[in-house]
Parts: structure tokens; C-alpha cells; sequence
């Protein structure tokens, strides 16, 4: 099957998934109740569902933006048939995003960031972001991948296993040594976080953790983080 293909089917079903669970749509609403959200971005968005509740209910300016090759091909589609105006799609990664400072008032990053290089991709959400505005962010924590190690084991499945358990070594040393190894032997910098390290990365770049959203859990937490009111419009540099 063409990568392309494979690519559209899955966003396909993530889209469905999100459209029957109407409480998603509602909890990212009622995290940013009393914020203005004119304009949204959605990091690593497939076919942009999390952008939904904005563009039906808020009108708002909504961007996605995706690394994969066919960004926003069976995305156009779906909003067409629900009748709605499709968001912007761009093909880019969450470390180098192609946006001035300052212009995006909600954020949504949703299981991407542990497939990136946090504090780049940290650093450059804190710059795109308005002060005063929002951040809504899914992780994996280490309990994911110890989950997935577990089921690995106990079907036999080797490669599998060995993957996982090289997430958790990358992120045993990010932990300890602050800095997010990234070589071969990293399964390709994927990596864990926690509250801990989060709480380092986000304020490093001048962000804050306001609290949980509904739909978090042990396994995949997710955050409410504000940029305050009077932080810098660029945020800081990833060295921090």
C-alpha cells in the first residue's frame, strides 16, 4: 500500500474517533473558556479533527501542521463534507515552524511532542504563541511505553520489545542528564515525559501548567499551560 495511502486511512480513523467522542471536542472548549481563540494551530494534526470544535463553534483561524508528505489531502475532504471551511494545512516540523511571533492564541499539540526534539519544538511553540494564550498538550508518559513494553513481551514480539525499551532508556537519560539524546540507537528520539521534566521544559520558555484537562490519564496526561499576560511576544531561545 502507498505510504500516502496508509497515511490518509489512519487520520481517517482518528478523525472518526474524535467525532463520536463529543466530550474532546467539549473539554478543549471549556479549557480555553474566556480566551480569545482567533486564531489556532494544531502541531502534527493529521486530518486536523482536534481544530474542529474551533472552526464550527468559534469561527476561529485555524492552521495544521503535519511532517507527513500528504499533509492535509484527506483532511480537505472531511471538512467539505461536514460542510465546513477547511483549516490551513502546512507541511512542517514542530521544531522550525513557518510563523511570526506572537500570532496564534491557542496551541494544541496532542502526542507529538514525544517524537520530537522537546526543547526545540517547546521553544517554538512558546514563540508562536500570544501572551495570555494557550497551550492544550498530550504526552506519553513512561507508564505508555512500559504498557506497550509489557504487551510486546507477552506476544513475543521481539523487535517490538526492543523498541520500547529503548524509549525508556532515551528518556531514563533525558530525565537524568537534561538533555534529550537523540542518536541511532534512540528509536529515532522518541522518547517519555513526565509532569517533572515538563514543568522544567515549559519554564525554561516562560510557559506554565494551569492545571489538567478532562481527558487526561496515568498513561497519556494532558495539560492546560498558559504563556502569561507580559511574557515576551517571541518567547526564549531553547537553550533557555
Amino acid at each position: 500500500m502507498p505510504e500516502s495511502l496508509e497515511y490518509d486511512r489512519y487520520v481517517c480513523a482518528e478523525w472518526e474517533l474524535f467525532v463520536r467522542d463529543g466530550a474532546r471536542a467539549r473539554a478543549s472548549l471549556e479549557a480555553l473558556a474566556g480566551v480569545t481563540a482567533a486564531r489556532a494551530l494544531d502541531l502534527g494534526c493529521g486530518a486536523g479533527q482536534e481544530l474542529l470544535p474551533f472552526v464550527t463553534e468559534r469561527r476561529t483561524l485555524a492552521v495544521g501542521v503535519d511532517i507527513a508528505p500528504s499533509t492535509g489531502h484527506a483532511a480537505r475532504a472531511l471538512f467539505a463534507a461536514r460542510g465546513e471551511p477547511a483549516p490551513v494545512f502546512v507541511r512542517a516540523a514542530a521544531e522550525a515552524l513557518p510563523f511570526a511571533a506572537g500570532v496564534f492564541d491557542v496551541v494544541i499539540c496532542r502526542l507529538a511532542l514525544p517524537y520530537t526534539d522537546n526543547a526545540r519544538a517547546l521553544a517554538e511553540i512558546a514563540r508562536v504563541l500570544c501572551p495570555g494564550g494557550r497551550l492544550l498538550l498530550k504526552i506519553h508518559h513512561a507508564r505508555y511505553y512500559l504498557g506497550r513494553l509489557r504487551d510486546a513481551v507477552a506476544s513475543g514480539a521481539l523487535l517490538r520489545s526492543i523498541y520500547m525499551s529503548r524509549v525508556l532508556l532515551a528518556g531514563a537519560v533525558y530525565h537524568l542528564t537534561r538533555r534529550q539524546p537523540r542518536g541511532r540507537w534512540t528509536a529515532a528520539g522518541e522518547t517519555f515525559q513526565t509532569s517533572r521534566l515538563l514543568r522544567r521544559e515549559l519554564r525554561r520558555q516562560g510557559l506554565v501548567i494551569l492545571g489538567e484537562s478532562p481527558d487526561s490519564s496515568l498513561a497519556t496526561p494532558s495539560y492546560v499551560i498558559a504563556k502569561p499576560l507580559g511574557s515576551p511576544a517571541g518567547g526564549r531561545s531553547s537553550a533557555g
